[in-house]
């Protein structure tokens, strides 16, 4: 039986893939987190609580402990990493860390697979992330640290969906479109996109835990299907029977925003047209099937969403932002048209 630990293992990411582990005997699962959401875990995870950014307080808590697989899903910057590899070479045959497509430069490429070049000049969080991968995979060339590198793009389950422009809820931009009012998608919304499902992404990369042949690799884990920002959108009208209203808006002028910073979600990300290549996942997962299609998952949000309606929480200022944005680049839009010859 192979000993897993998972850090975090509560999250949107995180705890479909806990959840399929702890489901499989051949598997021994620990959590370690805060303890804030654990009551979502199955009875059989071990909770570890403790904070895995307290270096010190780590080196004594796991000092007796030893894994098989190490899955890091709350690392995010070149310190984490480097805390990390001091906690956990030599008592670990696998570490997985969880990358994202934002650490690739997508001004240079459409198609998008492990060799793309790396370089995110918009994003903070994709730039972070990207030193993160540098430094780990390095510390697997120079000192044989058994690093997994997984990439997923925008990933989503029961509670969130994948959106252009949003404050700080999802659910803030499903009530614009309830209550017939404009909803804003960056650009001309055909830029090319893919999200994928939690569940999905737990069953795609579930061939590579615990696998020693993908020490040093790097997997994009996405799900390979292609819309565009106006189909996503149109769909989640289908599936509410309502209009959806978009108002286009330059993703330069949103960009200028003080109050959400869609340079880094957008510019950053969200602008480019992205197709990915998974065929090297495939050479792990050969039985690679994603269930869970765009407009299956929108469908599973909204069924989750009226179960829970708890969870369908207003955004009052981004709303009210998306108003008097909306407004402002109507009538700029108008005056243009009114002097253009």
């Amino acid at each position: 039986m192979k000993k897993i630990l998972m850090i975090g293992g509560t999250g949107t990411i995180s705890l479909p893939v806990t959840k399929k582990l702890c489901a499989d005997r051949n598997f021994e699962v620990y959590v370690l987190n805060r303890g804030t959401h654990n009551h979502v875990l199955p009875e059989n995870a071990e909770v570890i609580r403790g904070d895995i950014h307290d270096e010190e307080a780590m080196k004594e808590l796991l000092k007796d402990r030893e894994f098989d697989v190490v899955m890091n899903f709350i690392l995010y910057t070149l310190k984490d990493a480097g805390e990390n590899v001091r906690l956990f070479a030599g008592k670990t045959k696998q570490f997985i860390y969880i990358s994202t497509n934002v650490v690739a430069d997508h001004e240079k490429a459409v198609l998008m697979n492990e060799t793309a070049e790396k370089g995110n000049e918009y994003s903070p969080y994709g730039q972070a992330k990207r030193e993160a991968e540098d430094y780990l995979l390095r510390q697997y060339r120079e000192n044989g640290f058994p690093v997994t590198v997984l990439r997923p793009t925008q990933t989503y389950s029961e509670d969130r969906l994948p959106l252009s422009v949003k404050g700080k809820t999802y659910w803030g931009v499903i009530s614009r479109i309830l209550r017939d009012k404009e909803v804003i998608v960056h650009g001309d919304g055909e830029s090319v996109w893919a999200g994928t499902h939690a569940d999905d992404f737990a069953e795609a990369c579930y061939p590579v835990i615990g696998n020693g042949q993908t020490a040093g690799e790097i997997y994009y884990v996405v799900n390979p299907e292609i819309y565009t920002w106006n189909m996503l959108y149109r769909t989640i009208g289908e599936v509410l029977h309502k209009e959806v209203k978009i108002v286009h808006i330059p993703t330069e002028i949103l960009s200028l925003s003080r109050q959400y910073d869609f340079a880094g979600s957008v510019r950053g990300d969200k602008y480019y047209s992205n197709v990915f290549d998974i065929s090297k996942l495939r050479t792990v997962n050969p039985d690679l099937h994603f269930r869970i299609s765009m407009r299956k998952g929108i469908e599973m949000y909204m069924e989750y969403m009226d179960a829970h309606p708890e969870k369908k929480k207003e955004d009052p200022e981004f709303d009210a932002w998306c108003d008097e944005t909306i407004r402002l680049y109507l009538e700029y839009t108008e005056k243009i048209r009114n002097q253009i010859r």
